[in-house]
């Protein structure tokens, strides 16, 4: 009997580690591939942009607070409309001031997109802000592939263009006035198609950014876990090893349980 026991234990013991296991690969394969957090390192502020006007700007003149930055593309038919929405809704309730205390910039990654986009696009999402801001406090630029790639990879996020669009990861990235990246904030993604992020979690951004604090790589990696929903194969996978691993851990407390009642 103690032999059978030692025997499920070490069955369970191994199948909770490969649950494990899995997880960290899927988080792995999720996150490595998409962003790279550079967290404490500064963004290039020379790099050429055109705003929603059809003027060219610089990055240094723009950033001079601490800063949001959303990357994205405006014909985007995916996660870049809802993560706007979920900004404007934002910013109708926490206690900032943007354009005062912080300011927005949604750069698009795709170069082929015009300032008339980025101005439609900063329409919309002004429409929808339930307080009145400044317009310099949301940015909307648009710019060629090397300042792009520029901007993104001093950012750590990655992108990859696909039919149709692009595949990439909905997240914002906060800096301080001197381009320091000092937070990335990966918002909750619904099954409803939207986007959550907490008031209280901006502010706690804007708060870091004024203050040029790095928040901890620890706390980021924990946020992410917390917010990683495995998808396809994965998915199947960590369904099948949960499901192994509580049907043994169920059929050991049976017999555990039979075992002291024929010794009783």
């Amino acid at each position: 009997m103690k032999k059978l026991l030692q025997v499920l234990r070490s069955f369970l013991f191994i199948t909770l580690m490969t649950f494990t296991l899995v997880i960290d690969t899927a988080y792995a394969d999720y996150n490595s591939a998409e962003v790279v957090r550079h967290l404490g390192e500064t963004i290039p502020l020379n790099l050429k942009f055109v705003n929603s006007k059809g003027k060219q700007v610089l990055l240094k003149d723009l950033i001079n607070k601490p800063t949001v930055l959303d990357f994205c593309y405006y014909s985007c038919a995916g996660i870049c409309t809802p993560l706007m929405v979920e900004i404007t809704d934002v910013i109708g309730k926490i206690k900032y001031e943007p354009g005062k205390d912080y300011k927005i910039i949604s750069i698009s990654i795709d170069q082929n997109e015009t300032p008339d986009m980025a101005a439609s696009k900063k329409r919309t999402m002004m429409g929808l802000i339930n307080r009145d801001i400044p317009d310099s406090a949301w940015t909307f630029l648009t710019g060629d592939s090397t300042s792009i790639y520029k901007l993104t990879g001093a950012a750590g996020f990655e992108f990859k263009r696909t039919y149709g669009g692009f595949q990439h990861k909905g997240i914002l990235v906060f800096v301080d006035k001197t381009g320091k990246i000092v937070r990335y904030m990966n918002p909750n993604y619904t099954r409803k198609g939207d986007f959550q992020i907490l008031p209280t979690a901006f502010e706690l951004s804007i708060d870091d950014a004024s203050n040029g604090k790095v928040k901890s790589t620890i706390a980021n990696v924990l946020a992410t876990c917390y917010s990683f929903i495995p998808k396809g194969k994965d998915a199947y996978i960590l369904l099948l090893i949960l499901f192994v691993g509580l049907l043994t851990a169920a059929t050991v407390i049976v017999i555990i349980k039979k075992a002291k009642i024929k010794t009783n």
